[in-house]
């Protein structure tokens, strides 16, 4: 066994992978939810003649990705023969001599924080080429390189402040349902879970860099763009520069400074500068392009175009013959093929999973809703509170008992004044208290116990829904392993979590599951093999992912310690 792991380690997990979620497509029923309720429908097997068309189906899930990282290669395998970048990279390198772990830990720093705010976490990786060299160039082992890079980007995501694919992605699908908007409400219990994450990050990879440059038999790390030592004196201000707008750009382009900060500037910038025209011609729009984007909406493709453009600048400025610059940009490009197929194996196994809706069937177990009726409110416009309640015990709310001097086994209002006799526990505490008073004085013209689902105008069976910790926490785990791409969460899945579970969103049940979603999601890509960025970062640095695993899992094990206590501490206040 240890002998089928040596090698090729990556593949191998993801082969096997594979094979599971094919076997699972043939035991698994596919399911849609109504409303709180999830039906079976039918087993969906996946069978040998599927496959070609998963295949194409990869193609539009991450065809984005991969057309990235070619651009990327190939702006690397401009940069990297220009003279003036080699003697940047060698500099720092120099000047860092003695402060390797402390220039380690900064860089670690910044690109966390990136990810942590940025609205796509690949777009982090602009950076991570140039970090990469430098840490080359200081002689750092093949593990603490990887870890600085691309690790502290997965750690990043996992403290999403107001960043990454997921936190926007499940956000937009939950004021679908739900007016509140858990990027802004949640974000304090978010940037904890940053700081105690990066810091635990930290200390292992210090302890682990203090041994690592002692130990001369590290195997050092190994850059795909490695520039060579470059003596000859030259003027560093003009590459540098350029390197400065491109992480200009990126950072105005990938933080999305209107939904999360209220800053408008860069949207109004924007709309003036397309509207520019001359004799009724959209000049500027027509030079952009019509999918120019405005600072904060950046896609991927949009940065790609950003390194195209500089890249011919770095061509120019160099004065590089066209079919030299031509030959340095297809060896980079080619750099980044591995990386690329990687992607689609990984996006492989998404397209499995999305296509037979395995997602449902893990929420509709794991995330299973309570049906035990509760209350139920049927205002009617008229502003005042009936409370039914299930007395016959037949899954269904009686008739409103007021009146019928039948008894109730929870309080009514006999005193027809509009309010139950003695206010109930709407908070879930297991008391009755002032707060239970104040959400129920709330109540004005609108069920929020219940939701009225068929339009009857009657709400239908309240459900007291508690949320289970470790079901949510290992339901979010397995999708954002299986679904390595948070945005294209089911959103029919967010509208059984809304169904089922606004009931007890006065003990902020939604917002707890978000919070868990998000982050467990990030969490499983610092492991699992269907991480995208994992999964790049180990081609990128010729790392087995068995050495991955076997250098971070006591890390992976604290974090994931770290995380249930913050969510345990969640659901107490």
């Amino acid at each position: 066994m240890k002998k089928f792991w040596e090698k090729h380690s990556l593949g191998k997990a993801l082969a096997i992978l594979t094979a599971i979620v094919i076997v699972l497509t043939w035991i698994i029923p596919v399911g849609t939810f109504s409303g709180a309720e999830f039906s079976k429908i039918d087993i969906t097997r996946i069978g040998i003649t599927d496959i070609s068309g998963l295949f194409y189906n990869v193609t539009g899930l991450c065809v984005d990705k991969i057309v990235f990282l070619v651009v990327l290669g190939a702006f690397y395998g401009i940069l990297s023969k220009v003279k003036a970048y080699r003697v940047l990279v060698g500099k720092i390198a120099n000047k860092m001599k003695g402060k390797e772990i402390l220039f380690a830990c900064i860089v670690s720093f910044v690109l966390a924080l990136l990810s942590a705010f940025f609205t796509s976490t690949f777009a982090v990786l602009v950076f991570v080429p140039f970090v990469i060299s430098i840490l080359s160039a200081m002689k750092f082992d093949k593990l603490t390189t990887i870890a600085v890079s691309f690790g502290s980007i997965l750690v990043g995501a996992i403290g999403c402040i107001f960043g990454t694919d997921g936190l926007f992605g499940l956000d937009d699908l939950m004021i679908t349902y739900s007016s509140q908007d858990f990027i802004s409400d949640g974000w304090i219990p978010r940037l904890i879970i940053f700081i105690g994450v990066f810091g635990l990050f930290t200390l292992f990879n210090v302890r682990h860099m203090k041994k690592a440059l002692k130990d001369k038999k590290a195997e050092k790390a190994t850059d795909l763009f490695e520039v060579e030592e470059e003596k000859d004196k030259v003027k560093l201000w003009p590459i540098v520069t350029i390197l400065s707008f491109i992480g200009l750009i990126t950072i105005l382009g990938f933080v999305n400074w209107e939904r999360c900060f209220g800053i408008e500037i860069f949207t109004k910038f924007h709309e003036w500068l397309v509207g520019l025209s001359v004799s009724d011609h959209a000049i500027m729009s027509y030079i952009l392009g019509h999918n120019a984007l405005a600072f904060s909406y950046f896609t991927l493709f949009t940065i790609e175009a950003v390194l195209i453009f500089f890249g011919i600048i770095l061509m120019i400025m160099g004065k590089v013959k066209l079919n030299e610059g031509i030959e340095n940009a297809v060896d980079g490009a080619k750099k980044m093929f591995k990386p690329a197929l990687v992607v689609c194996a990984v996006y492989f196994i998404f397209s499995i999973t999305s296509a037979v809706c395995m997602s449902n069937a893990f929420t509709s177990v794991l995330m299973k809703v309570d049906g035990k009726p509760n209350v139920n409110i049927d205002y009617k416009g008229s502003g005042i509170a009936y409370f039914n309640v299930d007395t016959d015990d037949d899954g269904k709310a009686d008739s409103n008992l007021v009146g019928t001097g039948k008894k109730c086994k929870i309080n009514c209002d006999t005193n027809n004044d509009g309010w139950p006799d003695k206010n109930l526990d709407f908070d879930g505490n297991g008391k009755v208290d002032e707060n239970d008073k104040v959400i129920a004085s709330t109540f004005t013209g609108q069920s929020v116990l219940n939701l009225d689902v068929d339009g009857d105008g009657i709400p239908d069976i309240n459900v007291d829904t508690n949320v289970s910790l470790p079901g949510t926490i290992l339901n979010s785990f397995l999708i954002g392993t299986l679904q390595s791409d948070a945005p294209y969460y089911n959103p029919s899945i967010y509208q059984y979590l809304y169904f089922g579970y606004y009931a007890t969103n006065f003990n902020g049940s939604l917002g707890l599951i978000f919070l868990i979603t998000v982050t467990m999601f990030a969490f499983a890509a610092l492991f699992v093999p269907t991480s995208a960025v994992l999964a790049v970062g180990l081609c990128y640095t010729d790392v087995e992912y068995k050495d991955w695993l076997k250098y971070a899992w006591k890390l992976i094990a604290s974090i994931l310690a770290f995380l249930i206590v913050v969510y345990i501490f969640q659901i107490i206040i």
